[in-house]
């Protein structure tokens, strides 16, 4: 009698190379997925720094421009000081009318790059605002003159205004 043979159908070769195909298949869908999250966070960190870079290059600028206003405010002042102690019979002149308009279109400038002047005349002292230099008659706390204007720079203040403030007591007339 011959030994029988035993059918061979395939099965028993394919089911160890259909598992070793989906183990196989297993470890490249994990790989794919590890790769896809670090694209991921390589992308979100591309993103974050770039907003730090935007936001160190407008921190730059303002810096920049802080700096040459601060070195501008004293030529605004000897503007304001100049007209404040103008000759009235010059008032008028042309010369003088020229010189005017040409501190108006500077402080124009300066405004359309950010800077405010400190509003302070008739106000309340606010220490955020105003440097009280003296103290005399007038309503208490509140400003009765202005040495040196403060101004604000996008909302920070760039130099308080130097200033006096009543003390309380009446002005004697």
């Amino acid at each position: 009698m011959q030994p029988q043979k035993k059918q061979d159908d395939g099965k028993s070769k394919k089911q160890p190379e259909d598992s070793k195909c989906q183990q196989e298949l297993s470890a490249v869908t994990k790989e794919l997925e590890r790769l896809k999250e670090m694209a991921g966070r390589a992308q979100a960190d591309l993103q974050n720094a770039k907003g730090r870079m935007e936001k160190e290059v407008q921190e730059l600028r303002a810096y920049a421009v802080e700096g040459m206003v601060r070195r501008l405010l004293p030529t605004a002042d000897n503007f304001q000081r100049a007209f404040a102690h103008l000759p009235e019979e010059l008032k008028n002149h042309d010369w003088v009318k020229g010189l005017q308009a040409m501190e108006q279109a500077f402080i124009k400038e300066l405004s359309d790059v950010g800077l405010q002047q400190i509003a302070s005349l008739g106000k309340p002292v606010n220490p955020a605002y105003h440097e009280v230099l003296q103290a005399g008659p007038g309503e208490k706390d509140v400003i009765t003159e202005v040495f040196e204007e403060g101004y604000l720079l996008r909302e920070k203040v760039l130099r308080p205004a130097k200033v006096k403030v009543g003390d309380g007591t009446e002005n004697a007339h």
